[in-house]
C-alpha cells in the first residue's frame, strides 16, 4: 500500500469526562477542535494519554465516533486500538475502519511480559492483517516494560504493507531513531512521544512528527516548525518556555492525566478535569505551581468556535 505522509504534531487528545467520570462527548469535540486550530496535522485518541485502559470497549469507540466526527475530514485520526488481548484490538481495529479512522495505533500486548518477540511479532502482525489501515507500532517500553529490538521494526514492516510508522518512547528512544535510519531509512514514519519530551533531539535526529499531549500544541507547533527547519535558536527558545510544564508532567507520577485536562480547563477548552481512577490526585503544590507555568506561558483561551462546540452548539 502506498505508504500515508503522516508528519508534524499528532497530539494525544485526553479523554474527557464530567465529574462522574462519564465520558463527555462535548469536550471531545471541544478538545479536537481546539487542537485543529492550534495547528495540529492529526489528533490520536484513544492512546496512553486518553487513558484507553480505564474504559471499557463500548466506550473507546464511542471516543472514536466523536473525535471523526468532530475532525470532519480536516485531519487524519489516528485511533489507539492498544488491548492485552489481540483479538479485542482486532475488533476495535475494524471498527476504527468502519467510522471512517485514517490509521491505527498498537502496543505489544502490555500484560505479556514473556521477553518473547514472536509474540510481538504475532500481535503486531495480526492487527495489520486485519485492516487495510495504516498501522503505527506503538513502543513504549517505558509503559509496557516490553523490549523490542529495531530488527523487529524491519521484519514487521517486511511483512506487512500497511505498518507505516513508529511512535518511539522509553529509555531507548534516540537509539532506535538512530537505528531505523539505519536499517529501514524512509521505510515508515517516526514519531516521538513522552509528551515531546526529547523533541529537539528527535527532530535533530530526522523524526517525521512528535505526539505530544493534547493542551499545548500551539506550543508544541513553535518547537516543531522551526526546529524542522533548522531554525534552533528559535525552537530552543520556545522548548525553554515549554520545559517548566514537561517537568512538572514528568515528575508528578500517577496525575499527568489530571495535569493535561487542568490545563486545557484552564484554557477554556474543557469543563472539568476528572479523571477516573486508578489515579494519584495532582498534590496542592503541583497545582499551585501549574497554575503559576501556565500564567507565565500565556497561552491564548478557547475560540468562540471551540466554546460553541462545548456548549453544544
Amino acid at each position: 500500500m502506498v505508504k500515508p505522509d503522516w508528519a508534524g504534531v499528532y497530539p494525544a487528545l485526553c479523554t474527557v469526562t464530567d465529574t462522574k467520570g462519564d465520558l463527555d462527548v462535548a469536550g471531545m469535540r471541544a478538545q479536537v477542535e481546539a487542537n485543529i486550530e492550534w495547528g495540529a496535522e492529526g489528533v490520536c485518541p484513544g492512546i496512553i494519554a486518553g487513558e484507553f485502559f480505564k474504559f471499557s470497549e463500548e466506550e473507546r469507540m464511542d471516543i472514536l465516533d466523536a473525535t471523526v466526527e468532530a475532525a470532519d475530514g480536516r485531519v487524519p485520526v489516528l485511533f489507539g486500538v492498544s488491548h492485552s488481548g489481540t483479538e479485542l484490538a482486532i475488533r476495535l481495529a475494524k471498527h476504527a475502519e468502519d467510522r471512517g479512522a485514517d490509521g491505527v495505533i498498537a502496543m505489544v500486548p502490555y500484560f505479556s511480559h514473556t521477553p518473547s518477540k514472536a509474540i510481538v511479532v504475532k500481535h503486531i502482525g495480526a492487527i495489520c492483517e486485519a485492516t487495510s489501515l495504516p498501522v503505527m507500532l506503538q513502543d513504549a517500553e517505558d509503559a509496557t516494560g516490553i523490549h523490542i529490538c529495531p530488527t523487529t521494526y524491519l521484519d514487521l514492516a517486511d511483512e506487512h504493507s500497511n505498518l507505516a510508522s513508529i511512535k518511539l518512547e522509553g529509555p531507548g528512544t534516540l537509539d532506535k531513531l538512530r537505528d531505523i535510519n539505519r536499517l529501514m531509512p524512509g521505510r515508515v514514519s517516526v514519531f516521538g512521544g513522552m509528551a515531546a519530551k526529547l523533541i529537539l533531539k528527535e527532530a535533530e535526529l530526522g523524526a517525521d512528527g512528535t505526539i505530544p499531549s493534547g493542551c499545548l500544541t500551539d506550543l508544541i507547533k513553535q518547537i516543531w516548525t522551526p526546529a524542522k527547519k533548522g531554525n534552533w535558536k528559535r525552537a530552543e527558545a520556545a522548548y525553554a518556555k515549554y520545559k517548566p510544564w514537561v517537568d512538572l508532567f514528568h515528575g508528578s507520577p500517577g496525575a499527568t492525566a489530571e495535569i493535561e485536562k487542568e490545563t486545557l480547563k484552564r484554557r477554556g477548552v474543557i469543563l472539568t478535569a476528572t479523571s477516573r481512577s486508578p489515579k494519584v490526585p495532582l498534590s496542592e503544590e503541583g497545582r499551585q505551581r501549574l497554575a503559576e507555568i501556565l500564567g507565565e506561558l500565556k497561552m491564548p483561551r478557547a475560540s468562540p468556535r471551540v466554546e460553541a462546540c462545548l456548549s453544544g452548539n
